[in-house]
């Protein structure tokens, strides 16, 4: 748990914050452990807290549209989610642990009481807002790039934290990924992207085995995606 607060206050949106903000928030998230296919947030819910991710994986699927569309993106840690219901929405998603996960929970309750009393706070919601909004933007840009190559790729990178981050987070060694999970993030077929996973294995740009991703090569990745 030490660990992984550490790594929370030095990377992504709490490094944003303002200092007196950023120790408030880190001295009140509650951490709890979750193991793999446990839920932590559910599309539709409206109360609950401000999430982030400390350790391990979990997967985002839209709650909007159909049931049966794929991951969007993967929270990996230092990103965090579940602002909607400060504003009076609803959760936009449902998050579910890929792997045993160390989350962190600040309580909505907490929080709303620390913006009443500091309303300078709630810039620092508008930035955590605008990275969710980053990360979604993106997830669609992606959908939208016309040829297989180079959107498998930029689903890739998207998946493993090194695309459409708002607030750079340092990306993990590596991704709990299955074909059948990226064929759904990039809307490809299975056999299209296992085609494509064995093509970047040869060109000595990633390793995809035993439901893993590791990212080799991210640079010359990258410029796949920008390929004609």
């Amino acid at each position: 748990m030490t660990a992984a607060s550490g790594f929370v206050a030095s990377n992504g949106w709490m490094v944003a914050c303002k200092p007196d903000f950023r120790d408030w928030a880190l001295a009140n998230l509650q951490w709890r452990l979750y193991p793999p296919g446990g839920g932590i947030s559910h599309a539709g819910d409206t109360e609950g807290a401000l999430y982030c991710i400390g350790a391990g994986q979990v997967s985002f699927v839209a709650g909007v549209g159909v049931a049966n569309i794929g991951a969007s993106y993967f929270g990996l840690p230092g990103i965090w989610w579940g602002h909607a219901p400060l504003l009076g929405g609803k959760r936009q998603g449902t998050i579910l642990a890929v792997t045993e996960t160390i989350c962190g929970a600040l309580p909505n309750g907490l929080l709303r009481a620390r913006l009443n009393s500091n309303p300078e706070d709630w810039r620092a919601i508008t930035l955590g807002v605008a990275e969710l909004f980053t990360a979604s933007a993106g997830a669609h840009a992606d959908l939208l790039i016309p040829k297989s190559e180079p959107r498998v790729a930029a689903t890739i990178l998207r998946l493993a934290g090194y695309r459409h981050r708002l607030f750079p987070t340092e990306p993990p060694a590596s991704i709990a990924c299955t074909q059948d999970v990226l064929a759904g993030a990039a809307a490809l077929s299975r056999n299209t992207v296992g085609k494509l996973l064995r093509e970047f294995e040869r060109a000595g740009l990633l390793d995809a085995r035993y439901g893993r991703i590791t990212i080799l090569d991210a640079p010359r990745l990258m410029m796949l995606v920008q390929k004609d």
